[in-house]
């Protein structure tokens, strides 16, 4: 690997290509020493013709074993973040080169599970492959293997591509109890969170960034008033905080995973809400760029150095 410099997308050539007979391949190989030993032996003219087509097809095969690889493009687009212990995916884009078809290439990282696919009708394709992620962080599956047997089995081309993709893990939720109240900021308890409906509705407020677009007034905003959001009773004053010093007690994955599991809870019920750790505020918000900052957040609280 140290050959190769990182790159995202690289095209296969005679440099970077490997190959080697196969155990399928070295049994044929003994097989072509017996069978020309047997025609020296008996000077049998049949024997040393089935020796050279053997010969022929063998060499042949090593062409094709390399020719379904060279000429390959592999780029890597992007990393599909995912909980601990759940499999991330990473996007692989193969195209082919010009008038060259590519059959049952397989490909897998270092140590995971292999894909195999054929690139023949199709001229460009896309494959997610998975990998485990067992811990919270930045996750680097390793190099990417590809190879091809293609078609005889009898030699393996490889090449090893550093593509440099990464993605994060973030910390599993679990559920847990509600949140307890953060001290001395106005944090308010799970519970005290009504749910809306008509009944409860209080007036209007300005609209501020990172409001929830299910409760703007649409009717207002069409009578050219500007942006306001419906308030309701038992949310209009409340703020919600994921606080880590107020936070029931645990070891840090087992409180990473219950501030994970409030965090999407509050996501889905479209409610805002903040987070606090140790050296980092993110103020009370919703919709999905603050979901993705605080479980990023959460994913690379105490590992930095990976950032």
């Amino acid at each position: 690997m140290s050959r190769f410099p990182r790159r995202r997308t690289v095209t296969l050539t005679q440099n970077r290509i490997y190959i080697l007979p196969t155990g399928a391949g070295a049994g044929f190989c003994v097989v072509l020493v017996l069978l020309l030993l047997l025609g020296i032996n008996y000077e049998n003219n049949l024997a040393y013709a089935l020796t050279f087509l053997l010969v022929s097809i063998f060499v042949i095969s090593i062409i094709h074993t390399y020719g379904n690889l060279a000429g390959l493009q592999v780029s890597a687009l992007a990393g599909r973040p995912c909980f601990r212990g759940d499999k991330a995916g990473f996007t692989l884009q193969l195209t082919a080169a010009p008038k060259r078809d590519y059959e049952q290439l397989c490909l897998c990282w270092d140590g995971g599970v292999s894909q195999m696919l054929d690139l023949t009708e199709e001229r460009m394709t896309q494959v997610e492959l998975a990998c485990d992620a067992p811990e919270r962080g930045w996750l680097d599956p390793g190099p990417l293997l590809v190879e091809t047997r293609f078609p005889l089995g009898l030699f393996r081309a490889w090449t090893w591509i550093d593509t440099g993709l990464k993605t994060l893990v973030y910390p599993r939720p679990v559920s847990c109890a509600s949140p307890p109240p953060a001290g001395g900021d106005g944090g308010a308890e799970v519970s005290g969170v009504k749910s809306r409906g008509p009944e409860d509705f209080q007036g209007l407020a300005r609209y501020e960034k990172g409001g929830s677009l299910h409760q703007v007034a649409w009717k207002v905003y069409a009578r050219g008033q500007g942006l306001h959001l419906k308030q309701y009773a038992g949310t209009a004053s409340e703020e919600i905080w994921l606080d880590w010093v107020t936070w029931h007690n645990g070891s840090v994955e087992e409180k990473l995973s219950g501030i994970c599991f409030w965090a999407l809870e509050f996501h889905q019920r479209e409610q805002p809400y903040g987070l606090r750790l140790p050296g980092l505020i993110l103020a009370p918000g919703s919709g999905e760029s603050h979901r993705q900052r605080v479980l990023k957040a959460l994913a690379l609280f105490g590992r930095e150095s990976q950032e």
